[in-house]
């Protein structure tokens, strides 16, 4: 190893080794004084915003630390006073919410957050505590255990959407009745007719009509419509993107790739995401072109703490393999209508590959694996997720069927005692090797 690499992988120890004790104070104060441990995640997400706006590490492309700074202000935001904020899952449309200005967070962001704080464990085992299985979704439990011990408040709203997740109808539900707020549950169904598009379409018009009534004030139609026509750049801009990234060697690790999932559900509509957008072209503009690297479609979350996985596509194995898409940033990238709003937030969750039969969504990998010139797919089955892991080796006969060869990963993306181990990165390794012969 050279004596960069010794000085860097030193650094990482000892940066994970502070992430460690910060992650154990804060866990320390949870069970009684949770406004404490509230303030500390609030300081700590504000300094990683700090130091991603103003002292990039250099590690990520100027996109990614754009909106690597956004998304830690608005937690840290959300953590401080969410009085005026909607928590829903990633499905749900945003265009709504940014047109009434009211922040919104989901449980898939904010649990990635809490397991890189070192901290989600107290969290976890507070929602089993307050009845959750220890087989439920480690996201929707970070969540619960922090409503549940007071470390987050009641938001004005919370909302989710039938599409993908199981867990969705348990979790939000019981949230609502905990904090006595208003819930909406926008029911998608699986076949994409234009009757489903215009029931969904009057459902989210309902919903519009009960966030007015939580932080009181009128929704402006106008403004509405310029969000839409901001999520319609957006989605233009990243399939760009997609184009490029076919033809160049992008190499990133998992975080980014996260991001992305990030910008293209929770912040469409909203100036930070088209921002991300236009700014991610810049980026992969200057990028250069394939060199014979092993490419990868990853299917479902990434484990984008766990520093093992994140060295194979990021550290001394970044020149043979990288990730060139994941399925849950690409799932409903459809243009939008500023004039049909509703309509078009509608058809993006009617037609979003996660929703329906399972074939619809290996249909969608296997044409962008094509387009994006893809080697082979990781199908990564998180933890108490069972659309995916019921999936998965019904996936992986009909991607290597179409001569992609495939693996299907055990993990978990927010819950350290679930990650796996060194068989994980054994196996992914040896993948690597695979398609290398």
């Amino acid at each position: 190893m050279s004596l960069t690499g010794s000085f860097s992988q030193c650094y990482n120890e000892r940066m994970n080794k502070n992430i460690e004790k910060l992650g154990s104070v804060i866990s320390s104060f949870v069970p009684e004084k949770p406004g404490r441990a509230a303030s500390m995640l609030e300081l700590a997400y504000r300094a990683v915003s700090f130091q991603a706006g103003h002292f990039p590490s250099g590690h990520f492309t100027r996109s990614r630390e754009y909106l690597q700074s956004y998304t830690s202000k608005l937690l840290a935001d959300m953590l401080k006073d969410p009085s005026g904020s909607a928590v829903v899952n990633i499905f749900m449309p945003s265009e709504i919410f940014c047109a009434l200005d009211m922040p919104i967070m989901a449980p898939e962001a904010l649990a990635a957050y809490v397991v890189n704080t070192a901290c989600e464990r107290v969290f976890i085992d507070k929602a089993e505590e307050c009845g959750a299985s220890e087989t439920f979704c480690s996201y929707h439990k970070v969540l619960t255990g922090m409503a549940e011990s007071g470390v987050i408040r009641h938001p004005a709203l919370v909302a989710n959407t039938s599409l993908a997740c199981d867990a969705n109808q348990l979790t939000f539900r019981s949230l609502a009745e905990k904090w006595n707020v208003p819930h909406c549950m926008i029911d998608v169904p699986y076949h994409t007719g234009e009757d489903a598009v215009a029931y969904v379409a009057d459902q989210l018009r309902e919903m519009a009509k009960t966030a007015e009534e939580s932080v009181g004030r009128k929704l402006d139609p106008a403004k509405l419509k310029e969000c839409v026509a901001r999520s319609g750049e957006q989605i233009r801009n990243f399939r760009k993107y997609l184009k490029r990234r076919a033809e160049v060697h992008f190499p990133e690790s998992l975080t980014p790739e996260m991001l992305n999932i990030a910008a293209n559900h929770l912040y469409l509509g909203n100036e930070a995401g088209l921002t991300y957008s236009r700014l991610l072209l810049k980026d992969v503009a200057k990028a250069p072109a394939n060199r014979g690297e092993k490419r990868i479609i990853w299917m479902h979350v990434l484990p984008n703490w766990q520093e093992s996985i994140k060295e194979i596509f990021q550290g001394a194995d970044n020149h043979r393999v990288e990730i060139v898409a994941n399925d849950l940033a690409m799932s409903a990238l459809l243009p939008m209508d500023p004039e049909k709003p509703y309509e078009s937030m509608a058809r993006r969750l009617v037609h979003d590959s996660f929703n329906g039969t399972g074939r619809r969504r290996m249909d969608g990998v296997l044409e962008a694996a094509k387009k994006m010139q893809a080697d082979g797919v990781i199908i990564f089955c998180q933890w108490g997720c069972k659309q995916t892991q019921g999936l998965s080796l019904a996936a992986k006969k009909y991607f290597e069927e179409n001569g992609l060869p495939t693996l299907v990963l055990d993990g978990d993306g927010c819950d350290r005692a679930n990650g796996g181990g060194e068989q994980i990165i054994t196996r992914a390794k040896a993948f690597v090797e695979l398609l290398e012969q």
